[in-house]
């Protein structure tokens, strides 16, 4: 089933009907950066609200979406052609039966032909093409399930807890979740082996920059967690995490190692599911003990997890 690519924006009210590079400042492409390998692909331009602006009563737009991008910054861009107007429908209309989840998300076929079929709309030859077309080539997004996936999408932070836990314990961890699952001052979970732990704390957001408060916060965590691995489980291997879905400014994380006695890593939403596909591809080849090999202080690229896991 193809993917729809819908894309909102308040900044002027006829902003869909003219060809253009549509740019998305200070968000991350990787929600919808999966949708690279269908290019081009369906898109429909929505009018929204916000900033003292509301022209949630014109017509969205059918669009192809020729090419995402992004700028030096990392911010998505997406090159669109403008097909048509979908006449007699609001965009008020329309997000009332495809709920708005970002500036821009992506919808399956089904849902988007059911919502346009119930007003009434045609679909442009042009556009229709681009859903008859061929199914797009296997990428490695393919071998993980939608649960696992939602990772990169707007989930709660309860949620994307619980399905990073669940990603580490499909790797072979044994996961102990804390965070949201036991009150007090913890780390969101430790993820074990019998030669290493680590301790682990999730960021549920795009451009995480890590603060001093959360230095210090994680700092504490890991003292404190670094203490109770030793004494209960006689590990003397401690390492710590931060996992989020893009990082912003990134400091090395010297001064946590330090004041921790612990190395570190940084790794993404991105990251953790490559891990999955991985374990899943390499089976039985798939050693946690490699895993040490990926602990440094920058973030953790898909690369990095290549030249560790090959195959």
């Amino acid at each position: 089933m193809t993917e729809i690519l819908v894309l909102c924006t308040w900044w002027e009210q006829d902003y869909w009907e003219k060809d253009k590079v549509a740019p998305y400042p200070t968000k991350s492409i990787k929600p919808i950066q999966h949708l690279k390998n269908t290019l081009p692909l369906p898109g429909i331009g929505v009018y929204t609200k916000g900033r003292d602006r509301d022209f949630r009563a014109q017509p969205p737009c059918f669009l192809i979406i020729k090419n995402l991008t992004e700028n030096e910054k990392g911010e998505p861009q997406f090159d669109f052609h403008s097909i048509s107007q979908m006449e007699g429908l609001t965009s008020a209309q329309f997000l009332s039966e495809i709920p708005k989840r970002d500036l821009f998300f992506s919808v399956s076929e089904e849902k988007v032909l059911s919502a346009l079929e119930k007003f009434g709309i045609r679909l442009p030859p042009d556009w229709l093409k681009l859903l008859e077309a061929k199914a797009p080539p296997t990428s490695w997004l393919d071998w993980i399930g939608r649960h696992f996936q939602d990772i990169q999408q707007t989930i709660s932070n309860n949620d994307y807890e619980d399905r990073i836990a669940e990603i580490f314990s499909a790797l072979g961890f044994e996961v102990e979740q804390l965070g949201h699952k036991k009150e007090g001052e913890y780390p969101d979970g430790i993820a074990y082996t019998k030669d290493f732990a680590i301790i682990y704390d999730c960021k549920n957001r795009t451009n995480y920059f890590l603060s001093a408060n959360d230095k210090r916060a994680i700092t504490k965590y890991v003292q404190y967690a670094k203490r109770r691995i030793e004494e209960r489980r006689k590990i003397e291997k401690v390492y710590f995490a931060l996992i989020a879905h893009s990082y912003d400014k990134v400091e090395n994380i010297s001064g946590i190692e330090k004041e921790t006695s612990s190395k570190g890593l940084l790794l993404t939403s991105e990251a953790m599911l490559y891990l999955l596909y991985k374990k899943i591809s390499l089976g039985p080849s798939f050693l946690l003990a490699d895993f040490e090999e990926l602990i440094s202080n920058q973030v953790i690229t898909l690369e990095a997890v290549k030249n560790v896991y090959r195959g």
